[in-house]
């Protein structure tokens, strides 16, 4: 077998595999060989049938197929191995037997990995985030906690006020006209500006139970749903409940009641451990972004059309089982963002191809410096899978195995190591982090 190579573009080549006549002859014996074996002949045991009265029988040709089906896919590999190539799709494969004395001929056109020139990937310098937890924010938190153990009463002295708890109808209006999805009844739901249109919490305010009201507001013009963006509506309300949280006190028997802790105290040094551990967390993962973009800054890199295209088949995946899980059909959502599904595959492009530079670079990085997936981490990362969605250690494995093996695993850890190393080796400076409140 003899094999040469010529680059198409720099992800794609041609492969141009000779294999002799004497190697042929040995592919469609070892054929042969295989194919007596299933055939049961009047008069032969299966496997003993002369290869010249099986020829007869069963056909030469099926002798040919079924070598060809052996030989292509061993000799490609040979070539793939030779050349140190790639590949990263199925091979277009044209085969040429058209003179039987010259052997058979292959040429395989396929896409490959880039050849990737690594820019300085170690001390990239970055800014971390001080982690910092205030009281303020574990009191945001214990309070938190507080309401989700509040109980609910009747409120018949005033009317109603942000964090009631109101049960409603309405019914809404546009142009004098009901919408979709405008009118409910005994609707029950906090009274929260972030839980209603803009303004339309406001207008709620000192309604008693029994009262109707209208209540005028305005869609905003990126409201998701694009035929109701920017256009003004009425709503009929009619209250008829209000109900008050009635927070239970903060005190040893509270803390007991709700967690595992015996003392205020020591509940409050558990919610700053929590906030603590969210605040490192979100440090971290900034880090490693800032890391992630300075890599993909500092290196040009020519991407394979069919891994992008596969990255845009996974974000429109992801968006559809979004779209199915709040509710919402795909039309809706096309409609909203004003495109068809091919905008919007076009408009999916610069992240599809972020993604694929990034997971080419992040490869690359790893191959330079031998990071390797031992059965330990394997395991380890079984155990947390088995642990963050509740099930035991072989279900998570037999639905692994149902649903395309390990090998999501096995990039998951490589993924997270490499940029464990990235980060080890980084120019980190600390900044004082910015306050946010916690729920």
């Amino acid at each position: 077998m003899t094999t040469t190579v010529r680059k198409l573009a720099p992800t794609e080549v041609e492969l141009d595999i000779e294999v002799s006549p004497a190697d042929f002859a040995e592919a469609q014996d070892r054929a042969y060989r295989k194919l007596a074996t299933r055939y049961k002949l009047p008069g032969f045991r299966a496997g003993h049938v002369p290869r010249k009265i099986f020829e007869q029988r069963i056909g030469k040709g099926n002798i040919d197929s079924q070598a060809l089906e052996d030989l292509v896919p061993e000799v490609y590999a040979k070539a793939l191995k030779e050349h140190q190539l790639e590949p990263v799709d199925r091979p277009h494969i044209d085969l040429d037997r058209s003179d039987e004395q010259l052997g058979l001929r292959i040429k395989a056109k396929v896409a490959v990995r880039p050849e990737i020139i690594l820019a300085e990937y170690k001390g990239i310098a970055v800014n971390r985030s001080l982690v910092a937890v205030t009281d303020e924010e574990v009191d945001h938190s214990v309070d938190a906690l507080r309401k989700r153990a509040a109980l609910l009463e009747p409120v018949e002295d005033r009317g109603v006020q942000d964090g009631d708890t109101i049960t409603m109808d309405y019914t809404g209006r546009i142009d004098d006209k009901p919408f979709e999805g405008g009118s409910a009844e005994n609707h029950t739901t906090e009274v929260s500006a972030d839980r209603f249109l803009p303004g339309f919490a406001d207008q709620l305010h000192g309604m008693k139970a029994g009262e109707s009201r209208q209540v005028r507001v305005a869609f905003p013009d990126t409201y998701r749903a694009q035929e109701l963006a920017g256009k003004e509506a009425v709503f009929d309300v009619t209250v008829h409940e209000v109900k008050r949280a009635v927070l239970p006190d903060l005190n040893d028997e509270f803390v007991r009641q709700i967690s595992d802790k015996e003392t205020v105290a020591a509940l409050r040094d558990d919610v700053r451990r929590r906030l603590e551990a969210v605040a490192q967390a979100r440090s971290n993962e900034e880090v490693q972004r800032q890391l992630l973009d300075a890599l993909v800054e500092r290196n040009d890199v020519p991407l394979p059309d069919v891994l992008v295209e596969r990255e845009i088949d996974n974000l429109v995946s992801d968006a559809k089982s979004y779209m199915q899980r709040i509710g919402r059909s795909w039309e809706e959502y096309l409609a909203a963002k004003n495109v068809d599904e091919t905008g919007l595959r076009q408009e999916y492009r610069v992240e599809a191809e972020r993604r694929v530079k990034t997971a080419l670079l992040l490869e690359e990085v790893a191959k330079r410096e031998k990071i390797e997936v031992t059965t330990t981490d394997v395991d380890q990362e079984l155990d947390a899978m088995a642990q963050s969605y509740g099930q035991t250690r072989e279900s998570v494995i037999e639905f692994l195995r149902k649903t395309g093996g390990f090998g999501p695993i096995i990039d998951t850890v490589s993924r997270r190591k490499t940029l464990d190393l990235l980060v080890a080796n980084a120019t980190i400076t600390d900044v004082a982090a910015v306050a946010q409140t916690s729920s």
